[in-house]
């Protein structure tokens, strides 16, 4: 089965490896090494996972690179070929079914094991379980007088942990679709240039917030509106921008 290159920027790879706090031994570009790693994608229940994505994330230097990644085939299988030597983290995803990207401290608690490519051992072959499914946030946001569709700045973070975090533009837009860690409180802030802060569950004040808490695979529907105004600490989207295994 042939691999396919996930899309993340330079700027992205070189976040994620400052976030992840391991120093850069070198740069590498992908296509580059002999090495392989192969494996199936199965659910809890242990049947196999098609149409996930893997990946495999290099945790011991930088990439001036997409990540390598790979869709598994209908016997859950993948394969991601010509990676050096080196250790990766290796992950998978189904966002479609409601399976987060557990490369983010965001959705997991504990940290990946890492796969070690060597001269004596290119190949690795690994199982990956999907699960726990995430909770599925759904709805729109728009001007609260003239209805008018926007593409907001969001905030999610863990309350027990703020470091934990998905934070940015383009997670959230006018009509959306998001994963949020199942049986965690999820404290949210939605906002825009012009506009009034918005929080869970519907206040334009941060000391009245309140934690979201879905259930895995629970699917809520929220609409919000956001009100006209101006705060300066809410302009633009001033906020720091993580990636995958940015953690303290």
């Amino acid at each position: 089965m042939s691999s396919r290159i996930g899309a993340v920027s330079l700027f992205v790879a070189a976040v994620l490896s400052s976030c992840a706090r391991q120093p850069a031994v070198r740069v590498v570009s992908a296509d580059e090494g002999p090495g392989l790693i192969e494996g199936t994608v199965i659910y809890e229940d242990g049947r196999p996972s098609k149409g996930a994505t893997v990946s495999a994330f290099p945790v011991d230097r930088g990439l001036a690179a997409k990540v390598p990644s790979a869709d598994t085939d209908e016997l859950g299988h993948f394969q991601i070929n010509h990676l050096w030597l080196g250790k990766f983290a290796v992950t998978a995803k189904k966002e479609d079914e409601g399976y987060p990207d557990t490369s983010s401290g965001f959705y997991i608690d504990s940290k990946i094991a890492p796969i070690t490519l060597s001269l004596s051992r290119p190949p690795a072959t690994d199982t990956i379980l999907l699960g726990p499914k995430a909770g599925i946030l759904v709805g729109t946001v728009a001007d609260a007088v003239t209805g008018a569709p926007l593409d907001p700045c969001v905030d999610f973070h863990r309350a027990s942990d703020p470091n934990n975090f998905l934070s940015g533009t383009g997670l959230v837009n006018a009509k959306y679709r998001v994963l949020v860690p199942s049986d965690r409180d999820v404290i949210m802030k939605i906002w825009h240039e012009g506009y009034l802060p918005w929080y869970y569950p519907g206040t334009n004040h941060k000391s009245e917030a309140k934690p979201l808490r879905l259930k895995s695979g629970e699917e809520r529907t929220l609409h919000i509106r956001l009100l006209p105004g101006n705060d300066a600490s809410d302009a633009g989207c001033n906020t720091s921008l993580c990636f995958p295994h940015c953690r303290p």
